[in-house]
């Protein structure tokens, strides 16, 4: 148990978690809703710091995915319990709000720490020491909301900024502007999942709008990399009105060169019932998308359907239309990029960090 930071002490030992959008009032006692940060007689601990779900997995960052950030580089995907939102479609379910998340962060919040399920104790240096000593790039917080363990990762992304290693979040993007003004410093790219572009998509599927759009503007302000990822899923986010809507916000608001990462939905690795009966995302409703995105401007769209065999994965340069990444998959064959992040065929300035 770690004291956490950014709360606010209230009366009657009841205190104010400032780290999400949800900033929760717990009682002395009481947990907030992610289950992960307890209020112990006045004073609000992180139940997460220094565990870590599984095991570290070794990915290409093009699997976050980050197309534009480092492309073929190497990063370390740490995670760990608990999410301050309750998708139903979720695809880590069992390490953000199911089990064996729910009874590890039930325990950690009693003091009763192990056994934990799928567990392991690691402290920040000692994942720096083993990104150093593999020789991998950087380190990315993801599987579960990485601001609700803000306080690892926040020593982590220093460690990792003196190491000269770059570290990333995979995030719903419910993060305050007291998160982002303390971790923005040592915090290098995010990848921000837009579930849909209303609080009526937002609801169902069981998650919390909030303030997500202005906080991902303050996020690029402070000079960290963006980039966006919606999973298509028919029949909740998929309307052509909300789809322009969002890809019209993401030009005005974050600029036409922000890339747009579509991905097809699996029914099969939902939790919930009601979603685990609507169909696969086809290829033909991920292009119509994209197509949607094109015409609001967006010059960086990429699509990802597993299910389908289908990628669509290489990077253009928006002036000269030539390919600038190849890509096979997730691994880049060519990349015809300058040092200065230009296209060596007609110079233009790419919003790609090499």
């Amino acid at each position: 148990m770690h004291e956490a930071i950014l709360y606010q002490k209230l009366k009657n030992k009841t205190v104010k978690c400032q780290v999400c959008q949800r900033r929760c009032v717990i009682s002395d006692g009481q947990v907030g809703f992610c289950l992960s940060r307890v209020n112990k007689n006045g004073q609000l601990y992180s139940l997460l710091y220094g565990i870590v779900n599984g095991h570290l997995q070794v990915d290409p960052i093009e699997k976050k995915p980050f197309y534009h950030f480092k492309p073929g580089s190497q990063v370390v995907s740490v995670g760990s319990f608990g999410c301050n939102f309750r998708c139903q479609q979720c695809l880590n379910w069992w390490t953000s709000w199911g089990q064996p998340a729910t009874a590890n962060l039930e325990k950690l919040a009693k003091e009763k720490s192990w056994p934990l399920e799928s567990c392991l104790e690691i402290q920040p240096e000692k994942i720096i020491d083993l990104v150093i000593e593999k020789g991998y790039q950087g380190i990315a917080l993801t599987y579960n909301e990485p601001v609700i363990w803000l306080e690892f990762a926040y020593d982590l992304a220093k460690l990792a900024k003196k190491a000269n290693l770059y570290t990333v979040f995979v995030t719903n993007g419910s993060w305050t502007k007291e998160s982002l003004d303390l971790i923005g410093p040592y915090l290098d790219a995010v990848n921000i999942d837009f579930k849909g572009f209303s609080k009526k998509t937002y609801t169902k599927q069981n998650a919390f709008f909030g303030e997500i759009p202005g906080l991902a503007i303050y996020a690029q302000k402070k000079g960290i990399f963006l980039e966006i990822t919606t999973l298509l899923i028919p029949g909740i986010n998929d309307d052509p009105g909300e789809l322009k809507k969002m890809a019209a916000w993401i030009v005005k608001n974050l600029g036409p060169d922000t890339p747009w990462n579509l991905s097809q939905y699996d029914p099969e690795a939902a939790p919930d019932n009601k979603f685990q009966i609507i169909p696969f995302t086809t290829v033909a409703q991920l292009e119509k998308a994209a197509e949607i995105g094109k015409k609001a401007g967006l010059n960086h769209i990429y699509l990802w359907a597993p299910n389908s065999g289908y990628s669509s994965s290489d990077t253009l340069c928006p002036n000269c239309k030539k390919i600038v990444i190849k890509r096979d998959g997730w691994e880049p064959s060519e990349i015809k990029i300058t040092q200065e992040g230009k296209c060596q065929f007609c110079g233009y300035k790419l919003n790609i960090v090499l």
